[in-house]
């Protein structure tokens, strides 16, 4: 048996040029909860995913069709991070068995059960509230309530390659690696799928998706 789970905390958090302190407020938020939650998230996404890597331009129909999933799903999980009204960043996640088969199929011949992985499918926050922490504070709040389910022993998750020298790569890009490794993540040699979707120039490309993993009970232990 499943149970909705709806529970919010809050913390100070000092933004990079802000002289002042903010007030977030996380909520973990499960099932059917989830659902109130969908426009904003979708709005993140539609946001936040134009940027490079992903240049995504995507359709707010389609954001919401996917991103019910997550309130229909069994185990999957929603953090929305706000300030004050306005949500200002999410994690998501579900088991990777109730993912998609380009995600599941990823992983055949690895050696990793099916069954014992959580895939984290977003970590999105606004720009002004980056380099700030809140990042690792949504992931460890996500790795908190994944333990607490107590059958999975690994986190993965996907990003996108693309090369150095991209045209629209900006000048101070940050490689995701750096926060995936500095949070435990290790890079999977081999386990990668492809996705297709239809950049900000309006033209659809293929997109080679690397998975990262983390072993749960080395960091709860360490």
């Amino acid at each position: 048996m499943f149970f909705v789970v709806k529970k919010s905390f809050s913390f100070n958090l000092k933004r990079p040029g802000s002289a002042d302190m903010t007030t977030i407020t996380e909520t973990l938020l499960t099932e059917s909860t989830i659902t109130d939650a969908l426009d904003a998230l979708a709005t993140l996404r539609l946001d936040i995913f134009k940027e490079y890597p992903y240049l995504y331009q995507g359709r707010r129909e389609d954001e919401l069709a996917y991103l019910r999933s997550y309130a229909e799903k069994p185990e999957a999980c929603v953090i929305l991070a706000s300030d004050g009204t306005e949500v200002i960043g999410a994690a998501t996640g579900m088991p990777l068995i109730h993912e998609d088969a380009q995600l599941r199929d990823a992983f055949a011949g690895s050696g990793y059960p099916l069954e014992s992985i959580y895939y984290v499918g977003e970590l999105l926050l606004q720009p002004a509230y980056r380099s700030a922490g809140l990042g690792q504070k949504l992931l460890t709040q996500m790795e908190r309530h994944i333990r607490s389910l107590g059958h999975f022993q690994q986190l993965t998750c996907a990003t996108v390659e693309r090369p150095d020298n991209h045209p629209l790569r900006p000048d101070d890009a940050i490689p995701i690696s750096r926060f995936l490794a500095r949070t435990g993540f290790v890079h999977l040699p081999g386990v990668t799928t492809r996705f297709t979707w239809r950049e900000t120039d309006g033209v659809k490309r293929e997109h080679t998706m690397q998975f990262w993993i983390k072993d749960l009970s080395a960091a709860a232990g360490a």
